[in-house]
């Protein structure tokens, strides 16, 4: 399963992500490619932000929020992993 945490506080979001979806076999599992295609893209064309990569876990820090660019592009992430967990909720899913 996906596990996908996202915290906002002080005009910073922090999405943490960690696991595989395990919904099909290594390269035609659609929620894992449909998950890493959205965040890589929220991450590619935010501003501000910081990436680490430590053991599988993948921490992203967008450290300006409530720039409007950054705002927008963080709410359709959210909608649209809220989306993938409706769908796909035995392998993905998101706190916050």
């Amino acid at each position: 399963m996906i596990k996908v945490k996202m915290i906002k506080k002080n005009n910073k979001t922090t999405i943490t992500a960690s696991g595989h979806a395990e919904y099909s076999s290594c390269g035609s599992d659609i929620v894992c490619a449909s998950f890493s295609t959205l965040l890589t893209h929220t991450i590619n064309n935010c501003t501000n932000v910081s990436v680490s990569d430590n053991d599988g876990v993948l921490t992203a820090i967008f450290l300006d929020d409530e720039s409007i660019e950054n705002k927008t592009l963080l709410k359709a992430f959210e909608n649209t992993v809220g989306q993938l967990v409706s769908q796909y909720g035995d392998y993905i899913a998101i706190t916050f």
